[in-house]
């Protein structure tokens, strides 16, 4: 018997015995050895995986394999590695090893489905539904696949195939819960609210009780009524007794939802929650000129935002009315324009939530920060309504292409607007980054000129 079986044989008793550790010291030893195939790091891997220590598989997982190795190394080793480097976020790694496997098992539905989510999240929807396509000619048109390829076609604007496919899932299904229930969000994304609670309905004859289906319904149709209350106090100008509903239903509302309440009363009522400053636009928005930093380049981001396959005309579930918006264009993306814009958006998030003292915490400095972005492209008419990011913690805009419309600050044309009780109005110009808290209410002035203003807006999460 060689040492390296041995050694492994000895790692798999301790295993076997509850004796992690030991099974890990022996692992690692026959990992190490010279000579032996790749597929030695697999009970190593295994083992870290069961764990939950993800970002060790990655680091053996790398430290041992190179990308050339992959068309030898057995697919579960691939795949454990692909899940822990997707729990780190590393999606390069997770698409790179996914894109191996996927090449040489094309036939196989679920690394087929883990790879195209990870290029749909990446807002690469063409790479997505090639990789869907190529699968579903082999395997079939399974459910998963399906409702990846839904999820695309309505990215990019077909709304009418993607409605048709989770029709033909449902069909093929009808008592499946996750087919209504996803159909349920592509119909609440687009706007049909009524047939959204039908199919969440649905769901609940299929699973009573469903959470999910329960929650889907309530955001639709909200049976707290606290919030609408607060703002119709908020109308008349009653900040006390706005305060005073907001005090007494703040376990029901939501942590965004709240914040955003608080940023509407006035000074003195805000203090009731807080820090007044962590309310107020005017303390709270920060402004950089990326003009003076010749590492970003603007002209590049324009037209990488401009050529975006996902960007389609007043996209369904958004704020931008009569402009153009895309779908995900930062997080994932292997172009290094944006790599280092992203660089830029993590170092000056850091510093500004250095700076502020929010009313949430986020942490230490060791956090990943995670970054996502969309393309926004306005011109005659076009706007955003009033929104918040409530899925993140720090957000954010960097303008690529302004007007003397947009620019102006005679004219509120065009202008990024904070309405609270301390308004702030903005007017962007091309270059300029403004950074401010998710939670804070805000939207834009439409423009009146056909002359274009482009921008990219972003979440900051950790």
């Amino acid at each position: 018997m060689s040492n390296f079986i041995a050694i492994s044989k000895l790692g798999v008793q301790a295993a076997q015995s509850g004796d992690l550790a030991t099974a890990e010291k022996y692992f690692r030893q026959a990992a190490d050895m010279k000579g032996e195939p790749p597929e030695a790091i697999f009970n190593l891997c295994r083992l870290l995986n069961m764990q939950g220590r993800h970002k060790d598989v990655v680091q053996s997982f790398t430290k041992r394999i190179k990308s050339q190795d992959y068309v030898t190394i057995h697919p579960q080793l691939l795949l454990i590695a692909s899940q822990s480097a997707q729990s780190c976020r590393n999606h390069s790694l997770a698409i790179e090893i996914l894109s191996s496997l996927h090449y040489k098992y094309p036939e196989n539905i679920e690394t087929s489905v883990m790879l195209s989510t990870l290029e749909i999240e990446a807002g690469r929807l063409s790479a997505a539904m090639n990789i869907i396509n190529i699968t579903i000619k082999q395997s079939g048109r399974s459910p998963s696949l399906l409702t990846n390829l839904a999820i695309c076609e309505s990215e990019m604007g077909n709304l009418q195939t993607a409605d048709n496919i989770h029709k033909e899932i449902i069909s093929k299904n009808p008592e499946k819960f996750l087919a209504y229930f996803n159909y349920g969000k592509y119909l609440a994304t687009v706007g049909e609210t009524s047939l959204a609670k039908q199919s969440f309905k649905k769901c609940l004859e299929i699973v009573p009780n469903a959470p999910e289906a329960l929650e889907a319904i309530n955001q639709i149709e909200p049976q707290d009524t606290s919030i609408a209350k607060f703002y119709a106090k908020i109308e008349l100008g009653d900040y006390h007794r706005a305060a005073v509903i907001l005090k007494e239903h703040s376990n029901t509302i939501g942590t965004s939802d709240y914040l955003s309440c608080i940023s509407y009363l006035n000074e003195k009522y805000r203090s009731w929650f807080g820090e007044s400053r962590q309310f107020s636009p005017k303390q709270l928005v920060h402004k950089h000129n990326l003009n003076e930093d010749t590492s970003i380049d603007l002209n590049s981001l324009y037209t990488y935002v401009k050529n975006s396959e996902s960007l389609i005309k007043d996209r369904p579930g958004k704020p931008t009315i009569n402009g153009y918006q895309t779908y995900e264009v930062l997080k994932g993306s292997t172009n290094q324009t944006v790599k280092i814009l992203c660089e830029k958006i993590i170092s000056l998030a850091t510093d500004y939530y250095d700076t502020l003292e929010l009313p949430y915490k986020m942490g230490n400095g060791n956090n990943r920060y995670e970054i996502s972005g969309w393309g926004v492209a306005l011109n005659g008419g076009g706007h955003q309504k009033l929104h918040t990011h409530p899925e993140a913690k720090i957000s954010g805009v960097l303008y690529l292409k302004t007007s003397k419309e947009t620019e102006s600050m005679e004219t509120d044309k065009g202008n990024i607007l904070f309405p609270t009780v301390e308004s702030l109005s903005i007017a962007p110009y091309t270059g300029l980054m403004i950074i401010f808290p998710s939670y804070l209410p805000h939207s834009t002035v439409p423009t009146t000129e056909e002359n274009e203003r482009v921008c990219i807006a972003f979440n900051v999460n950790f």
